[in-house]
């Protein structure tokens, strides 16, 4: 009977593996086109996501765009004011070092005066004048302001 008993079961375990082998391969079928939408996903997500960050830099493009077209406005308290970009009567406000150490000497006045002038610190102006840097486009803007300036008006803001 041993045999018997060992026949048997051999032949439980060799249907039971042939069952198996069925239900496994359906399973690893499903695994594999599951692994491949989930890739397609992921690429379409990237995708998604360039064409998001390239929308989002074109936008603020527009934006600024538009912002330098729009005329600036003339409110003495407006913040506004000072962010407006450096833009005149369609043609842009181009920095020149020389004219601000031309408008500093002919204020008679300091680096670090200049500078509570402009509302920066003393460095950024020596850094301006000597041309190794120059302003930002917010800057620019009171950098303009103070070269209209005359003597007067600037020493009455100084002593404000």
């Amino acid at each position: 009977m041993t045999a018997f008993s060992e026949s048997f079961r051999s032949e439980v375990a060799r249907i039971a593996r042939k069952e198996n082998k069925e239900e496994m391969a359906s399973l690893r079928k499903a695994a594999t086109n599951q692994r491949a939408e989930i890739a397609a996903l992921k690429r379409d997500i990237k995708a998604l996501a360039g064409q998001v960050r390239s929308l989002t830099k074109a936008l603020e493009r527009a934006q600024l765009a538009a912002e330098r077209q729009r005329p600036p406005q003339r409110s003495e308290d407006s913040p506004a004011q000072e962010q407006a970009p450096a833009k005149q009567g369609g043609r842009a406000f181009v920095f020149s070092h020389e004219a601000l150490v031309a408008k500093r000497q002919a204020f008679h006045m300091t680096q670090k005066e200049m500078a509570r002038l402009l509302r920066v610190s003393p460095l950024s102006v020596y850094k301006w004048e000597t041309g190794r840097v120059t302003p930002r486009e917010a800057q620019l803007v009171r950098v303009r302001e103070v070269l209209k300036m005359g003597v007067r008006e600037a020493r009455r803001q100084i002593a404000e």
